[in-house]
């Protein structure tokens, strides 16, 4: 996505709070300068108002200085939710909260159960996946267990839930009443490509449905947001659980 946000021109920033993991993309990498920030940088460009056209704003996933926000087990979830708190109450302030929407989403599910089978999704692409011996058959046809997502912007629907209904089915691939509201990650690629006019991906990202759902742009519903508190954290309790949270059972 990101060459393709160049290629269009498109300005985007990638803010890190300790260690860079969008460096995994060897394109990010390879074009870091004017792109890749410390998380500092993010509340500097909000408050000025030079947020670029696309922000992706990472937690710490792996700490070196400070303790992990990513909120994956075992991180504590609070410092998450302070960290989440510190990024919108950044955007709500900024100049450039009229005309922006931020997504909220998480990398993975929270446990190993959902009560509703995930549906089948189309084929990115014809490459197969690289099965070894005593691997499970499958291939890359199939949604995971959901996982939350919040849209933040002065054009959210207020008090709205974007849901699919999903009917009663017997079978492993459920029925939906609303199938054009069943989302996964690739709904936010496929709302940067509507939104800027970029060719997809893959076939995977082509099918999938935007986050336009969540939106009412007949009015503003939110042009002043109403702000988060931040957690009330004791970091001397979070410093205890993190020495000592190899010995503390992690539910799983």
């Amino acid at each position: 996505m990101f060459n393709r946000l160049d290629a269009a021109r498109i300005s985007w920033k990638i803010y890190f709070a300790e260690v860079p993991v969008a460096f995994l993309y060897s394109y990010v990498r390879l074009h870091a300068a004017g792109h890749v920030f410390p998380i500092a940088q993010y509340l500097v460009d909000a408050a000025a108002g030079k947020l670029p056209q696309v922000s992706f704003v990472d937690p710490i996933f792996l700490a070196s200085v400070n303790v992990e926000n990513d909120e994956h087990p075992p991180a504590n979830i609070q410092m998450g939710q302070k960290f989440a708190a510190t990024v919108i109450n950044a955007l709500t302030k900024s100049p450039n909260w009229s005309s922006s929407a931020l997504i909220l989403t998480y990398d993975e599910h929270g446990g190993y159960y959902d009560h509703l089978p995930p549906p089948k999704a189309p084929l990115p692409d014809g490459i197969p996946p690289m099965l070894q011996a005593g691997d499970a058959p499958g291939a890359f046809d199939q949604l995971g267990i959901r996982v939350p997502v919040a849209v933040v912007s002065p054009w959210s629907k207020a008090h709205y839930v974007s849901s699919a209904l999903p009917l009663v089915s017997g079978g492993s691939d459920p029925q939906y009443a609303n199938p054009a509201h069943i989302y996964s990650h690739t709904s936010v690629l496929k709302t940067l490509e509507n939104r800027f006019s970029l060719a997809p991906l893959t076939a995977r990202d082509a099918a999938s449905n935007d986050l336009s759902d969540f939106f009412d742009f007949t009015t503003p519903h939110f042009p002043t947001a109403p702000g988060l508190k931040h957690a009330n954290i004791n970091l001397n309790e979070v410093l205890f659980c993190e020495v000592h949270r190899e010995h503390l059972p992690t539910g799983l």
